[in-house]
């Protein structure tokens, strides 16, 4: 099971866990192994989605935080490969 989450904000993806795990304690509470483990496949999926996010954001908010402050936000991601001559 693929789920189309990039799209998402971090809200949904959290209300989407909700969601998915009330579907997975259901259908453990019937017995229903297979379908238990394609929620926790989506689970996954969707833990992994929200590590992204908020990762990308809060690159985001440094970038902006170097921003305001004057500074060059790209300044770290020079590549030196040797002097010029």
């Amino acid at each position: 099971m693929f789920l189309n989450i990039e799209n998402l904000t971090i809200e949904q993806l959290v209300e989407k866990q909700i969601e998915i795990r009330q579907k997975m304690a259901q259908a453990a509470r019937m017995g229903m192994a297979g379908p238990v483990s394609q929620l926790q496949n989506a689970l996954d999926q969707i833990n992994i989605e929200v590590k992204r996010k908020s990762a990308l954001q809060s690159v985001e908010a440094e970038r902006e935080k170097k921003i305001d402050e004057g500074k060059d936000p790209d300044e770290a991601d020079v590549l030196n490969i040797g002097e010029i001559e």
